[in-house]
């Protein structure tokens, strides 16, 4: 199995219709044909969408916490923590 990393951001989000066929397009550069799938298919891919908003929330929500900490200490932290990978040489 391959895998692909897509980073879109803010990018939109939307249906396409071509042909006869429907696709969930992703950003500019990513569109995934979802003509054929199942209802099953579809719910979770909705409740995965809705995990992963839970998840950015709970993100934000930790950053602010940090920033509150930060302040009443006396220091400014303006960011979300980002922790980074491994990085080809």
């Amino acid at each position: 199995m391959t895998t692909f990393t897509l980073s879109w951001g803010d990018r939109p989000i939307a249906l396409e219709a071509e042909d006869g066929r429907t696709f969930l397009r992703l950003g500019a550069n990513l569109r995934v044909d979802v003509t054929d799938a199942s209802l099953d298919q579809l719910d979770r891919l909705a409740d995965v969408a809705a995990d992963l908003a839970a998840r950015q929330r709970d993100r934000y929500r930790a950053a602010e916490v940090a920033d509150q900490v930060a302040a009443e200490g006396g220091h400014r932290f303006v960011g979300v923590p980002f922790q980074r990978g491994p990085v080809a040489a």
